[in-house]
């Protein structure tokens, strides 16, 4: 039993509580290494085939996914339908499992299976190429094992494969910002989507953006503003979407919220087959932006953690070829008019 193992045991028995990239932390390793550690003991190395990987995870039926980044955790219940594969790839369920995959930032998968106090969880792991997670798929009551244990055993490495984990690169950005040209292009834009392009031209993050622009297009708003959102939307019962991203994988939620609590600085929803926590303290800035679509303004609440990377960011359920949903727009209102950060 190697010297790593046995310091994870003895964390992990201490703090029986902590999550893996908690207690990862604690080492001083990446979630992915400390995974590797666990090699022949609870943990199966996978082949760093992703298609046959997502290919086999549309075939096990319903699990419970979970994309997260340091701030936020989000799960949903689905399945791994509607796979479409390419320079990206897509799970596009809207309302059930609703994926955007970055594979190009994939490097190693595990398989997992952890002995608990609720009994055996089961899971599929993927980890970036700085050890991070990118998403994880856990066995529920519905998947099919058959399926799960086959594809486990097409997708195992017969000898294990050393991490080749590197440094995350500093994002791209220029301290000098043309702010009219990058407003134009932004007036310009027909589609939401076109706004990572002209983040790419210009060479900025999202943050510097919106400092650069005028305040109908981006204007910060009270820390608080999600909480006060998710509450209106749980009091109107319409659609949201929630976005929460990890560096290869955006997990997307679509649908009414049922639950809304603050726990212990914690802001918890819960639905049925979705959940989301986010750390409330961790929101160092919170923007509403407005991008020109073919149908009219598309209207977002973005949070941002301390870094200046994206916590999540909140839409009004909208369906291609329609406008905005009145009832969205009267809730970032709302936050606007009783809201707005000094």
């Amino acid at each position: 039993m190697n010297g790593r193992y046995q310091h994870y045991l003895s964390l992990k028995a201490t703090h029986p509580h902590k999550h893996t990239c908690e207690l990862a932390a604690q080492m001083a390793i990446s979630e992915a290494e400390l995974l590797f550690c666990r090699l022949g003991q609870d943990t199966v190395q996978l082949r760093p085939d992703f298609t046959a990987l997502l290919h086999g995870l549309s075939r096990v039926g319903e699990i419970k996914n979970i994309t997260r980044n340091p701030y936020a955790i989000h799960k949903q219940i689905g399945g791994y339908d509607n796979l479409r594969l390419g320079q990206h790839g897509i799970v596009l369920n809207p309302r059930a499992l609703d994926l955007r995959l970055f594979p190009a930032q994939w490097h190693c998968a595990f398989a997992v299976a952890e002995q608990t106090s609720q009994g055996l969880r089961q899971s599929i792991q993927i980890f970036d190429n700085q050890g991070d997670a990118v998403l994880s798929a856990f066995t529920t009551e519905n998947t099919n094992l058959t399926a799960w244990n086959e594809l486990i055993s097409e997708c195992s490495l017969r000898k294990h494969r050393e991490l080749d984990l590197r440094a995350y690169p500093a994002p791209l950005h220029t301290d000098a910002v043309d702010g009219q040209a990058l407003e134009r292009e932004w007036r310009a834009m027909t589609d939401v989507h076109q706004f990572f392009g002209l983040l790419k031209n210009h060479e900025v993050s999202r943050l510097q953006a919106f400092r650069a622009v005028g305040s109908d297009l981006a204007c910060q708003v009270d820390n608080d503003a999600v909480q006060q959102i998710l509450a209106q939307a749980e009091k109107a019962q319409n659609e949201l979407m929630i976005f929460v991203a990890s560096r290869g994988c955006v997990q997307i939620f679509t649908g009414p919220i049922d639950k809304v609590a603050v726990v212990n600085q914690q802001l918890c929803v819960e639905n049925p087959a979705f959940s989301l926590q986010l750390a409330m303290d961790n929101i160092a800035e919170t923007w509403v932006t407005r991008k020109p679509t073919r149908d009219g303004f598309v209207t977002s609440l973005e949070l941002f953690a301390a870094d200046g990377s994206q916590i999540a960011q909140l839409y009004g359920q909208r369906s291609e070829g329609a406008p905005e949903q009145l009832t969205w727009r009267e809730q970032i209102d709302a936050v606007m008019n009783t809201g707005v950060a000094a």
